[in-house]
């Protein structure tokens, strides 16, 4: 007999909320606290992980199942979404920083140059009303950063907002850190945190329903932040 499938959106990002709500889903959200965690996940889910140059067991599409696995304990028979995004900047990752000198470090790193953002998406299934979903639905977008040339003054500035303490690699796209960015190639809102084409293709292959099409839903998002598209190349949802 069929049952009405909420959806859950495993994670505390008001960014991943506010792109989420944009896309037209309704939704509850369930935030763990399992990002730390390095421990094995089972071999078949680890076979099916996107193929990336990083470790296994920071592959962030891993990391976003993590997610979505803890939250979906907490709501049997509902639809999971769990995402999560690293910085890479020659084969290295740039987490959150612990402290305004680290932040200020990672930025120095990054002028002038470009680095790949990458977001892993998680979206666990249900297969029974009274069960913690299961059948998992895994992708991983890549997307490429240039920043701007920046100077250390205006590092220093831009750190002392506070913004950067709480971002992967010391920097928020969609706040005043998309000043310091020059251009992405790829999907803008991979680097904000949640994929829109991506996400929208998961949820529609679980089964829900009512979603707005990622590039109109895109659109409208820049629009309610006050931007513009970033210019050439393209900029894609």
């Amino acid at each position: 007999m069929a049952w009405t499938r909420r959806l859950v959106l495993a994670s505390a990002s008001p960014r991943r909320y506010e792109l989420l709500t944009a896309l037209g889903a309704t939704f509850t959200v369930i935030a763990t606290d399992v990002e730390a965690e390095l421990r094995a996940a089972p071999p078949e889910l680890m076979a099916q992980l996107p193929p990336v140059t990083l470790p296994p067991l920071e592959h962030p599409t891993l990391l976003a199942w993590r997610k979505a696995q803890a939250a979906s304990l907490q709501a049997p028979g509902a639809i999971i979404l769990g995402a999560d995004t690293v910085v890479v900047l020659d084969g290295m990752l740039l987490n959150k920083p612990g402290d305004g000198a680290t932040a200020q470090a990672m930025l120095r790193q990054l002028s002038g140059r470009s680095h790949t953002v990458y977001t892993g998406v998680c979206v666990l299934e249900p297969e029974h009303p009274q069960q913690p979903a299961t059948r998992s639905r895994l992708a991983l977008v890549a997307s490429e950063v240039e920043f701007a040339p920046v100077s250390a003054q205006a590092i220093a500035a831009y750190v002392a907002t506070g913004e950067p303490l709480d971002k992967a690699g010391a920097y928020g796209v969609q706040g005043m850190g998309g000043k310091l960015v020059h251009s992405v190639r790829g999907s803008y809102t991979a680097v904000v945190g949640l994929p829109l084409v991506t996400t929208y293709e998961l949820l529609s292959q679980a089964g829900v329903q009512g979603l707005t099409d990622p590039s109109v839903t895109y659109q409208r998002w820049l629009q309610s932040q006050g931007k513009d598209p970033l210019p050439c190349p393209p900029t894609l949802p």
